[in-house]
């Protein structure tokens, strides 16, 4: 049997009923994406440890939201080489843990080389990523993830410089895919049973890399209890397509409604205080985007296509 098997889960949890992923809070903000996406990948992590399903997992990250009290952290952009130095480690002595890692796309941003070199390398782990679109924790700033024409504090009138260019947002569960990941999907908590599936899928099927929509009310601007309104109709508006990528081939797992989108698009865009610059040209770019956007998955899906229904 594997060092590991069987261990108790009180050494990694911090109530007596077992449940101390439900009170990573962290101080954080109410109704926040990020933080209640890191208490349902725990449970499920953890629950799937309880039935013995897996060994007990290593998890560790950090970000906004993403209960910073709770978790061990790495370096900042440092996260996936840390879990190959464990991978090694634990080799080394018989030791069998998956690892699942839980961060944000600064994370990406700051360590792009660090997570494509890490997932070459092939070692079975899982890297989410609770995406807000912006370093939140430090004052909204872009990253390569933020949504085009979205306002953030570097970017005050939702463009690039004085040339005034838009861009689109980079697609870092397509890369990894391309760097090595045996699976890649994007999911939501407003799709619960994708999103289980997709975590559960990610822990046998590594390395893996599941990219997770997470709104941030505070940069975004809409009011706490809109959080799971805003996150449904990013989903629903097309700007977030969810699909996955593994050995048997592409597909999505959310359908777009290409001919029915405009008006949850218009919906999503209005919630938000970074888009209530937007003129009447602007919204047309943005139906554009999604457009386009969704277009790349059908091709891809149409390429990469699941050989299985």
């Amino acid at each position: 049997m594997a060092q590991g098997k069987g261990m108790n889960l009180e050494m990694v949890l911090e109530s007596d009923s077992q449940l101390g992923y439900r009170n990573i809070d962290a101080g954080q903000c109410p109704g926040c994406p990020s933080n209640l996406a890191s208490k349902l990948v725990m449970q499920i992590v953890l629950q799937a440890a309880e039935r013995e399903e897996i060994n007990v997992p290593l998890i560790f990250g950090q970000g906004c939201g993403i209960g910073r009290n709770f978790m061990q952290r790495s370096g900042i952009g440092l996260h996936d080489s840390q879990c190959v130095g464990l991978w090694l480690a634990m080799e080394l002595r018989g030791i069998e843990r998956p690892i699942v890692v839980i961060d944000g796309d600064g994370q990406i941003d700051m360590g792009l080389d660090d997570v494509s070199g890490s997932f070459q390398k092939g070692y079975p782990y899982l890297h989410i990523v609770c995406d807000n679109q912006g370093y939140s924790s430090s004052g909204t700033h872009s990253t390569g993830m933020t949504d085009p024409l979205a306002r953030t504090s570097t970017r005050p009138k939702g463009r690039i410089d004085k040339t005034e260019r838009t861009v689109v947002r980079k697609q870092p569960a397509m890369m990894m895919k391309f760097s090595g990941a045996r699976y890649t999907a994007t999911a939501s908590t407003s799709h619960l049973s994708d999103f289980f599936k997709k975590v559960e899928r990610g822990l046998r099927e590594g390395p893996a890399f599941i990219q997770l929509f997470t709104p941030c009310n505070v940069s975004w601007g809409y009011d706490d209890n809109q959080s799971s309104r805003i996150t449904r109709l990013g989903v629903t508006s097309g700007i977030w397509p969810m699909w996955e990528w593994g050995n048997e081939g592409f597909r999505r797992t959310v359908s777009f409604k290409r001919d029915d989108f405009s008006d949850a698009l218009r919906e999503f865009l209005g919630g938000q205080r970074r888009f209530g610059h937007l003129e009447d040209q602007d919204v047309s770019f943005m139906e554009r985007y999604v457009t386009d956007l969704n277009e790349l998955v059908d091709r891809l899906e149409e390429g990469w296509g699941s050989k299985v229904a």
